[in-house]
């Protein structure tokens, strides 16, 4: 009799991870598989330094007196809502990309005047702070037409700079030209 409920408990043991497979495939009750995402081709870039791996996909931007923002051929930047600047691969170098050596983990901004701002690199490709609100105060007290020149040096895990780019801002107090 021990044997026979030895015996049992053994098949019971052994049937009851089938039982449940069985269980859990039913018909009624089907589980979603959902597709693979669709990956998206990395779009290059044509650089103006030979050199450079990235390119800042907003390197001129003017400012207007409302504080809006336009790259230079009249398209509105919401940069303020998001306060993020993105990157693009330069086709030349594009082998480098996603090497550790040339993987921007980080930033560091330098104004016009000299003042010299660390940031962090955003997952989703990009920089966030690169202008402040502050920097907006001070150009829109600037004279029609004036630029002035941000430096933006990218900076791998070891803290060694990857290339430096300017970004040129210029402030019009009416623009677009609407």
């Amino acid at each position: 009799m021990k044997n026979i409920h030895l015996f049992l408990k053994l098949i019971v043991i052994i049937c009851s991870p089938f039982l449940f497979l069985i269980g859990s495939c039913n018909k009624k009750n089907p589980v979603y598989i959902p597709e693979p995402p669709v990956i998206e081709p990395t779009i290059y870039n044509q650089c103006a330094n030979d050199g450079d791996i990235y390119k800042l996909l907003f390197d001129t931007l003017v400012i207007n007196s409302k504080r809006e923002m336009y790259t230079i051929d009249a398209h509105e930047i919401k940069y303020k809502l998001d306060n993020a600047m993105p990157l693009g691969v330069c086709e030349k170098t594009a082998r480098l990309y996603g090497t550790a050596q040339y993987s921007p983990l980080s930033a560091i901004v330098k104004t016009d005047e000299n003042i010299s701002r660390p940031m962090n690199w955003d997952t989703r490709g990009y920089f966030r702070d690169i202008i402040l609100e502050e920097d907006i105060d001070r150009i829109i007290s600037f004279p029609d037409g004036k630029e002035i020149k941000f430096q933006l040096s990218l900076l791998n895990h070891s803290e060694e700079v990857i290339q430096t780019s300017p970004i040129v801002l210029i402030y019009q107090a009416v623009y677009p030209n609407k």
